[in-house]
Order: structure tokens, then C-alpha cells, then sequence
């Protein structure tokens, strides 16, 4: 089964296409991209984070080359997110961020004017904060789906399994329970015995 991962990294190569036909050549940014699916802690879908790398490229296609702070795009995607549609879109929101950076610099508001013309370019709502998908990308992106496959979804426990679940849960804590009690209370009941004994001899 596909995961989360493999399912970004196939959707990736149809955004690099997307945002080719419509005037942005990400060539540069996917050499240098590091796109990750993990838990993120503060309240969002994903974020773009610009990193810098300094190390040498052995490849001989490179001529071993050291590439003195180079710029890596990491863009990470939370894997809290149930859905295809919205995975998607967050990402193409993310690589929006990651052509402003190429294009402008540091020299522009993270959602000013410049990544909503990017954004509205490749089909996302501007309107909105988290940039949805427009019907027309929506529709792009379920076309996706079919080639690529659905998005990996929890296992769904049944409905039996679970009330199982909390039948041995509760069990095992009602053991507990009966056995603290038993060893605690036999404890007292020698400590009571011992001292009567002894104030008996005196």
C-alpha cells in the first residue's frame, strides 16, 4: 500500500508539470527541494522553509564540486491530513512559496500581491487563507488520483474490534486494581498481626 510519502513525491512530478505549463520553471527549485510528510505541532497544513547546505556533490556528473551555502527548498506537508485533494493543494501552495523566493527574494511579503499572482496562476483561491484549489485544479488533481492512487488513509478499526478493545482495557485495569488492593491490604493485615502479637508478649 501506498503511504503519505510516496503519494506527495508522485504528486510532486504533476505539479512540476503544472506549474511548467503555466510559466514557471521549477527545474532549479526540484534539484534543491527536500519535501518531507510529517507531524506538525503548531495549527497549520504545511510550510515552506528555505535551509542552506554546505557540503560537497561527489558525483562525477558534478565534477565533485562543493556548493558553498547552497539554498535547499524544504517544504513539509503535515501527515495529519486525511485528504488527497487537500494534501495536494497544500502542497502547490508550498512550491507557490518556494517560485516567490526564486523570483523575488526576500524582498516581498510571504502572501503579499506576488504569491497570489503565483498562486491564482496554477489554480489556487486567493480569496482564502489556506489557498484551496479552484474546481478547475480540483478537478486536475482528482485526475491525478487515478493515475497516481487514492491517498493513504488510517486503517479504520470495526466497530466489534473496538468495543473489544475497551472491554480488555477495562478488564485489565479492574485486575490491577483487585491486585493492589489484595497485596496493600494483605501488607496491613501482617503489620496488624505482628503488633498485636507483640504487645501481647508485653
Amino acid at each position: 500500500m501506498m503511504n503519505k510519502s510516496a503519494y506527495l513525491d508522485a504528486m510532486l512530478k504533476k505539479s512540476i508539470i503544472l506549474f511548467n505549463n503555466n510559466g514557471f520553471d521549477l527545474s532549479g527549485i526540484k534539484k534543491d527541494l527536500n519535501l518531507r510528510c510529517l507531524d506538525i505541532k503548531r495549527n497549520c497544513d504545511g510550510y515552506h522553509q528555505l535551509t542552506q547546505n554546505n557540503n560537497f556533490n561527489l558525483t562525477k556528473e558534478n565534477n565533485y564540486r562543493y556548493y558553498p551555502n547552497r539554498n535547499i527548498h524544504k517544504i513539509v506537508i503535515d501527515s495529519k491530513i486525511d485528504n488527497g485533494i487537500r494534501a495536494t493543494e497544500t502542497l502547490i501552495h508550498e512550491l507557490c512559496h518556494a517560485v516567490q523566493y526564486e523570483l523575488y527574494g526576500d524582498d516581498c511579503r510571504p502572501h503579499g500581491k506576488e504569491f497570489k499572482a503565483i498562486a491564482s496562476s496554477v489554480g489556487l483561491d486567493t480569496r482564502i487563507s489556506y489557498t484551496p484549489a479552484l474546481p478547475v485544479l480540483e478537478a486536475q488533481i482528482e485526475e491525478w488520483e487515478v493515475e497516481v492512487g487514492t491517498y493513504p488513509h488510517p486503517v479504520s478499526m470495526p466497530k466489534k474490534m473496538k468495543i473489544l478493545e475497551v472491554i480488555g482495557s477495562f478488564v485489565l485495569d479492574l485486575v490491577f486494581i483487585i491486585t493492589f488492593l489484595v497485596l496493600t491490604g494483605g501488607s496491613v493485615f501482617i503489620i496488624i498481626f505482628n503488633a498485636y502479637e507483640y504487645f501481647s508478649i508485653l
